[in-house]
């Protein structure tokens, strides 16, 4: 539901909808691999067992 309204409230016909919600998934996708390596670096230590 909440992704349907979403969809429907970009703006321009449908095909430029698509486009955009397209191109906004890939930018959070992107963003997202970036929080995950950012969380890695911070969280990890760097430190091994040997």
């Amino acid at each position: 539901m909440i992704a349907r309204r979403t969809f429907n409230a970009l703006p321009g016909p449908r095909p430029v909808q698509i486009v955009l919600a397209a191109a906004l998934l890939v930018v959070a996708f992107v963003a997202l691999l970036y929080v995950y390596d950012w969380m890695g670096n911070f969280l990890d230590s760097g430190g091994a067992i040997s």
